[in-house]
């Protein structure tokens, strides 16, 4: 058995390019809050039993999307331009479903896969396209890499060993889980690693299409002030 099936590793150390007080732009899924409350509701008695990890907040529950890139590189025109065309092309989108879970444990951490509807492949279609139209290929984190969508439920403080983990969820049957979740818009953040945590600050929002309300037609009977009003009865009884 390899040291990555043994256990799981922290979560906490510096990735390529990330050093203190630098962060990074990234459109992301932000679960609906009754969704996101519901996770953590139904995870945290398992989470809480098992040392090493430390169970995400219901705020900082997100999944990336399309990452742009550390924000010392990026100037405010240029993103500007990418959050207009990338609102631009959204707008085509109509909401849609994705699915959450079982959950499954990960190098650093323990994750709800997302299955991967049409709909989101092609909204970080789109969002790839916002940002060619400003930038070059190369400057364009992950350009060409599939999209692995996921939600991290928690995160590993320390190496742990993974079957612990892995028994865990299972006695608490956690292997058939899924939860369904509306996608309406995608949000632009800002990301920040402080203190041996992640952190996001919302910067835009780009919706989807939604559905108009239903043109109701207005009749004689109709008030501008108070609405709708009581037909006379010789009418209603036509």
């Amino acid at each position: 058995m390899i040291a990555g099936e043994m256990t799981v590793a922290s979560r906490w150390w510096w990735r390529p390019g990330w050093t203190p007080g630098r962060s990074f732009y990234d459109w992301q899924v932000t679960p609906t809050q009754p969704v996101a409350d519901k996770l953590v509701e139904i995870f945290a008695p398992t989470i809480a039993r098992l040392p090493g990890l430390e169970q995400v907040d219901a705020a900082r529950l997100r999944i990336g999307v399309q990452g742009i890139g550390f924000v010392d590189g990026v100037k405010g025109m240029h993103l500007a331009a990418l959050v207009a065309g990338a609102r631009a092309r959204l707008a085509d989108h109509a909401p849609f479903q994705i699915a959450f879970g079982p959950p499954v444990v990960a190098a650093d951490s323990i994750r709800l896969p997302i299955t991967l509807p049409a709909e989101l492949l092609s909204v970080r279609q789109d969002l790839t396209g916002a940002l060619t139209d400003v930038w070059i290929r190369e400057r364009i984190p992950e350009f060409g890499e599939p999209l692995r969508p996921c939600l991290a439920l928690a995160h590993a403080t320390r190496p742990t060993p993974v079957e612990p983990l892995r028994a865990a969820f299972a006695e608490d049957g956690f292997a058939d889980f899924t939860l369904d979740d509306t996608v309406s818009a995608i949000s632009l953040v800002e990301l920040q690693c402080e203190n041996g945590r992640y952190d996001f600050a919302e910067v835009s929002t780009a919706d989807l299409l939604r559905v108009p309300e239903p043109v109701v037609e207005p009749t004689v009977y109709d008030d501008p002030l108070f609405g709708a009003l009581r037909w006379p009865e010789d009418v209603l009884k036509g």
